[in-house]
């Protein structure tokens, strides 16, 4: 699967289903909406998986059937979403959910890619001054070869560290990976209650439309733990069958043992299915988390930027003083001579 992290591709994943979105809710059906789409697509690479789908529904399959033949092209929780949208006979409006995600990720990307810019030009200025001496090297004693090593190798640790991150982060990797990865990050300030909160808005967005669908509590439950994208949740939520189906238990009686899941989200889904207004909790549930975990990704940005702004700071003011140390220690010393 192509990873979606500029704002850009997020931007056109939500235009690619709010078209679709729009053209069912007019009357045009699924095959027709694909067609048009198949002839000018958000982005061109979006024909080939476009073609895959339309083949398959020609031949009389389902659109479950057709999502399956375009690989990883589409996420877990595009999945769920779609096929309980099928089921539920709601599909346009599994179209226009998934539209808002994207445009919500594409807009936060942009916030977030916004605020890091000024601390990344000035990372880059810093790699190209420090230290120094090499410039003064370099432009007066005509020693090239040291500064250009200096620099390709700060470059290089940068964008080898940014490129580790880039790839630690993406969501292909093995479930040992990314549930290793979901720990360590679960212990950075604000980022790890940011990441646990979008994957609940995932998790509750998942079970609204599967519920609706019909499908049944635990499948429900189990395919939201995976659209949610959160290991800790999906281990948590596969050992809930047993409990369910032999001690007729109730998944909010199980979150009350559950750490993966904040207090308020148990105290709020079991309140829900006690009133019988399950329905309206998901709902509160799913905006609430995104918005919590948009603002505390917002804040964790804020927070990153301001402190490498300091470090780089500190980092000058330390060589402006040692550079005039060493000109009044020549000073003095040429003197005392």
């Amino acid at each position: 699967m192509a990873l979606l992290l500029t704002p850009r591709a997020l931007a056109q994943r939500g235009e690619f289903y709010y078209q679709l979105s729009a053209m069912i809710r007019a009357g045009l059906p699924l095959i027709g909406a694909l067609q048009t789409l198949e002839k000018s697509p958000p982005n061109a690479a979006y024909r080939r998986p476009i073609s895959r789908m339309l083949a398959e529904l020609k031949n009389r399959n389902t659109f479950v059937s057709a999502l399956d033949t375009v690989g990883d092209w589409l996420p877990v929780f595009d999945k769920a979403l779609l096929e309980a949208g099928e089921k539920s006979g709601r599909l346009d409006e599994s179209f226009r959910l998934l539209a808002n995600f994207y445009e919500e990720r594409a807009k936060l990307a942009r916030a977030v890619m916004g605020q890091m810019l000024y601390p990344v030009i000035i990372i880059h200025l810093a790699i190209m001054i420090f230290p120094p001496g090499l410039i003064r090297a370099a432009f007066w004693d005509d020693q090239w070869l040291p500064f250009l090593l200096n620099k390709l190798l700060g470059y290089g640790l940068l964008y080898g560290i940014g490129g580790v991150l880039v790839f630690a982060g993406g969501g292909t990797h093995a479930e040992w990976w990314r549930a290793l990865m979901e720990r360590w990050l679960s212990y950075v300030p604000m980022l790890g209650r940011a990441r646990q909160n979008l994957a609940l808005a995932r998790l509750t967005a998942a079970l609204e439309a599967l519920f609706s669908a019909g499908v049944g509590i635990v499948d429900s439950w189990e395919l939201a733990a995976r659209a949610s994208g959160s290991p800790a949740i999906v281990r948590e939520v596969l050992t809930w069958r047993p409990l369910v189906e032999v001690e007729h238990r109730t998944p909010g009686e199980l979150l009350a043992n559950a750490r993966a899941f904040p207090p308020m989200f148990t105290s709020l889904y079991r309140t829900g299915e006690i009133s019988g207004q399950l329905d309206d909790t998901l709902i509160r549930l799913r905006e609430y988390s995104s918005t919590e975990g948009h603002r505390q990704l917002d804040m964790f940005t804020r927070m990153l930027t301001t402190a490498i702004i300091l470090i780089i700071m500190i980092a000058i003011g330390a060589a402006v003083v040692m550079f005039w140390m060493d000109y009044y220690g020549g000073i003095m010393k040429s003197l005392g001579e």
